[in-house]
């Protein structure tokens, strides 16, 4: 290796290197450089007060979660950024720019080589941060894992897990997900965006052909006609933000029962809008509401499977047994003979 042109290259850039951090640490350790040193040690402990006292003000003042967090998360990058360009600023004089540069250049090579998947996750993290549509609090799917965002890191992002495989609804398991950054742009991900967290929710109800299914219909409507107008506030500001934000048009938002001809009954399916994590809340509101309208039709009834069992009697005749199955199983019906 070392008698080919490509080793006489690595020796050179290494003596190159070599020399390059001789003078550096030179101008550091110059007398000059020293009080420079001193004072800059001072400016970090008085940004770092500075900057503990203002998210302290952030945590009594600010009551929003999510706004909050965001502005702790500037807090600190302001910080950083203040420390690096106060270094920078101190220190320009004495060090050898052009030998600095040097020292970044190559650094930041062997960085991009060596970390590749960091330097996805930044460019992940540059995405969130810009047109993604993820935010904290955003609900998202990622590579079949499903939390709320609670945390945006420059290398990771943080997930409260909700849904399976703790629990069978779609609430939270108290288990905290980490996710790099890059998957944002490797993967699919779904997201429900915070400035409007509502998503369509459908429920299913099968009555038998007897029954009065337009009753049943309107009952349906009744009971989601409570729920859409506790939301239409938040409904019309959140759309109007994604209106400005994507093409995106708002259509009809109103509930509405779907109605249709199955095996074993008549199946209505109410559909509404509600906010994305209480979904589960929600249908448990609307089902007991709908149990309780129709205990006091005597009109509407539940369809659900059935099963008539034939025997022979003594004499030839026939005797008819019927058995009905649970009453939450809401499609088809058998008849054996």
């Amino acid at each position: 290796m070392q008698g080919t042109p490509f080793g006489a290259a690595a020796q050179g850039e290494t003596a190159k290197l070599s020399q390059v951090l001789g003078r550096l640490w030179e101008s550091i350790a110059t007398t000059s450089t020293l009080p420079r040193l001193g004072t800059f040690l001072i400016i970090a402990v008085v940004l770092y007060a500075v900057s503990r006292f203002i998210r302290r003000g952030i945590n009594t003042q600010i009551e929003d979660v999510n706004r909050r967090h965001q502005l702790r998360k500037i807090v600190k990058y302001t910080f950083w950024i203040a420390l690096v360009t106060i270094g920078a600023t101190l220190f320009a004089e004495s060090l050898a720019v052009a030998d600095l540069g040097t020292v970044i250049g190559l650094i930041a090579a062997a960085v991009t080589i060596a970390l590749a998947d960091v330097v996805r996750s930044l460019a992940g993290w540059v995405y969130v941060n810009t047109r993604s549509g993820v935010e904290i609090g955003s609900r998202v799917v990622i590579d079949e894992i499903t939390g709320d965002v609670i945390d945006i890191g420059i290398l990771k992002t943080t997930l409260l897990e909700v849904g399976e495989p703790l629990v069978h609804g779609l609430q939270s398991t108290g288990r905290i997900v980490s996710v790099p950054n890059s998957v944002f742009l490797m993967k699919n991900v779904i997201a429900s965006a915070s400035v409007n967290p509502l998503v369509w929710q459908e429920l299913q109800i099968l009555v038998t052909f007897e029954s009065d299914w337009k009753r049943a219909r309107e009952i349906l409507k009744e009971v989601a006609k409570d729920l859409y107008e506790e939301i239409v506030p938040q409904l019309k500001a959140g759309f109007s933000k994604l209106e400005r934000r994507y093409a995106f048009r708002l259509g009809s938002t109103a509930p509405i029962v779907y109605t249709e001809i199955a095996g074993s009954g008549v199946l209505l399916t109410l559909r509404y809008l509600t906010n994305v994590r209480r979904r589960r809340g929600t249908v448990n509101r609307v089902s007991e509401a709908i149990l309780d309208h129709f205990s006091e039709e005597p009109a509407v009834e539940f369809a659900y499977p059935t099963y008539r069992v034939y025997r022979l009697g003594d004499e030839g005749s026939r005797a008819e047994l019927g058995f009905a199955a649970p009453p939450f199983h809401l499609k088809g019906e058998e008849e054996k003979g």
